[in-house]
């Protein structure tokens, strides 16, 4: 995305995430902050002010700029950014964007090939637009609560902010998609990212299953997932993920596992179905096996007849998996104000234009000055300013 300057009027995760991708893929990205500093910068410890773990990581790769849209030096100021930018993503409400200037009709009339990008709980052009959503609120609308309840019997929140993050992608490849538009036609456009519909969608890809028809087949749900069986199990020496997947990752299985199945008459639920169905069943041969053995050795004994087995791994331990560190996915860096830190990247792989390192997480307001520079580069749309 070399070439691409992408201005983040933002806050908490999912549309820095959206920043974060595009800024590792390459582009420019200035985010835009008020004052005090975006709320993420508070939340967690830090060893200095405005400076948590979740901002390091969200941060990674921008330009940062604090503008206070609530004056109208302030909102001139952005103004300018806008100028220079080919993208625009902000998450504030459409109620409060034509005052801030960051509506599409205030964007378009500065330049109607820039690209802005709004992203909220539901559409902006919907009776709900201006409710207020955060992850958790959009995991119970869109039913990913549920699914947790269709498992055990009730609901809950996904462990860790499953619909920010999933939204923040749905950003980035809405935004390419309207770029290869603009490359195509020279036409901007206002695209707008309603995180209910996104996680709606996302869910029933797979979770409708049975009661897609009309009438229904049967129960909703992606039944092998549903199962409350269905998890790592322990192994003499931690715990251990293995999924016998195909039927013929089955057989094997059973046969190192000594499970008597001499034809395909005999095997014990031989189709993925009867596996789904009887998943209780079918992880109990599974952790009795593992049970009796070491990580490395369900590791070895697995992964050589082609049944995939992972060790399962903590947070923590990610830092020091040797292929994690030996790509640099994950890496100890030194910060220029944080010291030593973690940090990691999603290393995709591009023939032709390889990811390059970026520029560490800043302060707020660290990078005024070069912002600044940057504004005064520009010279195309200065009568709109």
């Amino acid at each position: 995305m070399a070439g691409v300057t992408v201005l983040e009027v933002s806050s908490v995760v999912m549309a820095p995430m959206a920043g974060r991708i595009m800024a590792k893929l390459g582009a420019q990205v200035i985010r835009v902050e008020p004052p005090q500093g975006d709320v993420i910068r508070r939340t967690g410890a830090a060893r200095h002010e405005s400076m948590t773990g979740a901002a390091l990581a969200l941060g990674d790769g921008k330009l940062n700029i604090a503008v206070n849209l609530r004056t109208e030096a302030g909102r001139a100021e952005l103004r300018r950014l806008i100028v220079r930018s080919d993208v625009v993503i902000t998450n504030h409400l459409p109620k409060r964007r034509p005052g801030f200037g960051l509506d599409w009709e205030s964007v378009r009339e500065i330049d109607d090939t820039t690209i802005l990008c709004t992203a909220q709980g539901y559409s902006s052009l919907s009776e709900l637009a201006d409710v207020p959503a955060y992850d958790d609120t959009v995991q119970a609308a869109a039913g990913t609560c549920d699914i947790y309840a269709k498992s055990d019997g009730v609901p809950r929140y996904a462990p860790y902010v499953m619909a920010d993050k999933i939204c923040g992608l749905t950003i980035v490849y809405s935004i390419l998609a309207a770029l290869h538009h603009r490359d195509r036609t020279g036409q901007g456009q206002w695209v707008d990212v309603p995180m209910v519909d996104v996680m709606a969608d996302f869910n029933l890809i797979e979770q409708l299953n049975d009661y897609t028809f009309e009438p229904a087949l049967g129960a909703a749900g992606w039944h092998r997932t549903l199962a409350p069986a269905r998890k790592p199990h322990p192994a003499q020496n931690g715990w251990i993920c293995i999924l016998p997947y195909t039927d013929q990752n089955w057989r094997d299985f059973l046969h190192l596992a000594g499970v008597a199945a001499t034809t395909d008459q005999t095997v014990p639920f031989p189709t993925n179905r009867d596996r789904n169905i009887h998943t209780e069943a079918v992880q109990g041969i599974i952790a009795d096996y593992a049970a009796t053995k070491s990580i490395e050795e369900i590791v070895r004994e697995c992964t050589t007849i082609g049944i995939p087995a992972q060790p399962v791994h903590t947070i923590e331990s990610l830092m020091t998996d040797p292929y994690l560190r030996s790509r640099d996915t994950v890496e100890l860096i030194d910060h220029p104000s944080e010291g030593k830190v973690w940090r990691s990247t999603p290393n995709i792989g591009f023939s032709a234009t390889p990811l390059a390192p970026v520029r560490y997480a800043g302060k707020v307001d660290q990078d005024r000055d070069e912002i600044i520079e940057i504004l005064n580069e520009s010279t195309v749309k200065e009568s709109y300013v």
